[in-house]
């Protein structure tokens, strides 16, 4: 039996930001900072494909770290045995888990048997939601019937993992007040609210006329809005449009001669890409509360978000401002921007003060740790 270290916490992902740069991998990666800097011990488990190995030569891996991985697989529920078995071979005294998939059952049972503290910590709005990968099945298409009812037995065995690891957890950690009613609406669970933390940034480059969309390009995120929005000024060359970030198998499409498509870029590419930008577009149907928008508020750049409104931030336009899924009166928006070139200084200032104070790093983790103690 693993003996249980003072001040040891064990954080658990399915993908760590030594191979993707993602909002959760991101959040995670500041945590065991901070976790390190209050002298704790550190462990850290997540999935990894059968070729790949630990990237030592990451600028995110840190020597003061444990790490472990498990074999991720193509039938997903089998990632439990695999996190479950490696998962023995941690010492730690509380477990942060974030993210859903089969790992969060595999770390609630090893909580439950080992009698450690796990916290589960929601990465965006699905993961409220009940049955939340029998869900997205209906978004996939199968030319067999017989693969088609193996991923489905899959993601049934994944979602019961998933919501057995949720009901099991010591503590749930919700980005904001709409996860946690859906949390309670669906799940019957208590939860509390936990800033994400923001990192201020160290870079001073000077303003361009860059209008940036950053997001892993999945379907619930309509990267392909940023195109269709960025084709209405095709008369004004002086203005960039840039998309950045990793391009899912079911986006098709998104080759334009009016957006630069960079694709997937490293933290430090992306960072001055925000430190240069003026405005920055989200077109997300449902998310927490995006990194995204914690880096344009710390670089002072404009947020124009076409559904999103976590917490009511954009009311009275206070840190930019949100549309309620009309893409028209987005364009106009941004159209006035791009005509009188002038953008509201008073709200680059409120959301520079609001990100400032409210997603700190020390105030963060401190009240993450005044509920986990």
């Amino acid at each position: 039996m693993p003996g249980i270290r003072s001040k040891s916490i064990c954080f658990v992902i399915p993908n760590y930001v030594t191979f993707t740069t993602g909002g959760a991998e991101l959040q995670v990666y500041y945590l065991t900072k901070e976790f390190l800097k209050r002298g704790w011990q550190v462990e850290l488990l997540y999935g990894r494909k059968k070729e790949q190995k630990i990237k030592k030569t990451s600028p995110y891996f840190d020597e003061r770290i444990t790490y472990l991985t498990y074999r991720k697989y193509k039938f997903r529920a089998f990632e439990f045995l695999s996190a479950l078995w490696n998962l023995f071979n941690t010492k730690s005294g509380y477990y942060y888990q974030r993210t859903d998939f089969a790992l969060t059952g595999a770390c609630a049972l090893h909580c439950k048997f080992y009698n450690r503290h796990m916290t589960y910590a929601l990465a965006q709005d699905q993961d409220a939601q009940r049955k939340k990968y029998i869900s997205e099945l209906r978004t996939f298409s199968y030319r067999s019937r017989l693969k088609r009812l193996i991923r489905k037995v899959d993601f049934s065995l994944v979602d019961k993992l998933i919501e057995f690891g949720k009901q099991s957890a010591n503590l749930v950690v919700c980005q904001n007040y709409e996860q946690q009613q859906l949390l309670r609406q669906n799940f019957n669970i208590s939860s509390i609210i936990i800033p994400s933390i923001a990192l201020q940034p160290q870079n001073n480059q000077k303003k361009e006329n860059i209008v940036l969309w950053v997001g892993n390009m999945h379907p619930v995120k309509q990267p392909q809005l940023f195109l269709e929005l960025a084709d209405r000024f095709s008369n004004h060359q002086e203005w960039r449009f840039v998309m950045i970030g990793r391009i899912d198998n079911d986006i098709q499409g998104l080759e334009s001669t009016r957006v630069e498509v960079l694709g997937e870029c490293s933290y430090e590419e992306t960072a001055n890409w925000f430190a240069r930008a003026k405005v920055f577009i989200n077109t997300s149907e449902k998310e927490g509360m995006p990194n995204t928008f914690l880096q344009s508020w710390y670089n002072k750049v404009l947020v124009l978000s076409l559904n999103l409104n976590p917490d009511g931030v954009f009311a009275d336009n206070r840190n930019g401002f949100v549309f309620d899924g009309n893409l028209q009166k987005l364009s106009e928006h941004l159209s006035s921007i791009i005509n009188t070139a002038k953008i509201d200084e008073e709200v680059l200032d409120r959301s520079y003060d609001y990100v400032k104070s409210k997603h700190d790093p020390d105030e963060v983790v401190g009240n993450l740790l005044k509920q986990m103690l």
